[in-house]
C-alpha cells in the first residue's frame, strides 16, 4: 500500500505519494462548527489534476488520495 509523505514546517500542507510521481496538497474549511477536508492532486506534467472533497476526517481524505492515485495509475 502506498503512503503519503507529508512535508514539515511551512510546507506541512504539501505531500508526495510514495513511489509515484504524484504530489498532493491538503486543506481544511470550517463551516458552521464543522471541519471539512479537501485535497488537490498534481503530477510533474500538470499543475493540478483534480480537487476533491469535502471529507469528514483527515483519514478519509488521505484514503481517497491513495484511491485516486491508484485509479489514475490503472488508466495509464
Amino acid at each position: 500500500m502506498r503512503n503519503i509523505i507529508w512535508h514539515k514546517g511551512s510546507a506541512f500542507n504539501h505531500g508526495r505519494v510514495e513511489g509515484t510521481d504524484y504530489r498532493c496538497e491538503r486543506f481544511r474549511t470550517d463551516n458552521e462548527d464543522r471541519k471539512r477536508y479537501w485535497f488537490l492532486l498534481a503530477d510533474s506534467k500538470k499543475t493540478y489534476l483534480c480537487c476533491k472533497g469535502p471529507f469528514s476526517t483527515p483519514e478519509e481524505r488521505d484514503k481517497e488520495i491513495i484511491i485516486e492515485v491508484c485509479n489514475r495509475d490503472l488508466q495509464r
